[in-house]
């Protein structure tokens, strides 16, 4: 027990004296400041104004971490997104320009082919001879040659009776293309004859005989 230090009677261990009612045990940090709190009331309403506050912020603190709410995050998107634009009313859109049709220039039309036969005029000249049909098959046979070789393009051709040139065995119809000065000349014709067909002809001097 524990006498009382201002009466000196003894104490059941309590905080205050029996007897004269003075505190038993010198008082606390924690009692000063509650008695300090009873004596003056601004710091009693300070502290309400501090316990309040630190109330609303643990229910805050407990509304938040009770959510469901998730933050969801994108962590992969589609290749490629394709956003269809409506079409906006009462607004003017230019149409589409388009070029304009190119067509070809028609090619002009050719020339006229000759279907003529061409008489040797020359005494004595150089020409390809296309072909040699003998007198007994008939000058049609010979026709039907030189019309061929007209529609080839061949230039200047005609038919010789052989038995009135010299330079030609007798016998024969030979026809013929182009009528030039010299056998040089001639040859270099050879490439157009064969590219119409007449690969056999060959450049030949033609000479008129004297009647």
């Amino acid at each position: 027990m524990t006498p009382c230090p201002r009466c000196g009677a003894p104490d059941a261990g309590g905080e205050y004296c029996l007897t004269c009612g003075s505190r038993v045990r010198a008082p606390t940090r924690s009692d000063r400041f509650l008695e300090r709190l009873a004596g003056n009331h601004l710091w009693t309403a300070l502290a309400v104004i501090v316990l309040a506050a630190l109330g609303a912020l643990v229910a805050i603190a407990a509304s938040r971490g009770g959510s469901t709410e998730q933050t969801v995050v994108a962590t992969s998107l589609p290749d490629r997104t394709t956003l269809r634009t409506a079409p906006v009313l009462g607004t003017l859109t230019e149409p589409p320009t388009t070029a304009p049709a190119t067509t070809a220039a028609p090619r002009p039309p050719a020339g006229p082919t000759s279907t003529t036969l061409t008489e040797w005029t020359l005494a004595d000249g150089y020409t390809l001879v296309l072909a040699s049909v003998p007198q007994d098959t008939g000058r049609a046979t010979a026709v039907q040659i030189a019309k061929r070789a007209l529609s080839q393009g061949l230039p200047s051709v005609g038919i010789l009776a052989s038995e009135d040139f010299a330079g030609l065995h007798p016998g024969y119809l030979v026809v013929f293309s182009g009528a030039y000065s010299s056998n040089p000349e001639a040859s270099r014709h050879l490439a157009e004859a064969e590219t119409a067909g007449f690969s056999a002809a060959y450049a030949r001097q033609v000479t008129r005989q004297p009647r």
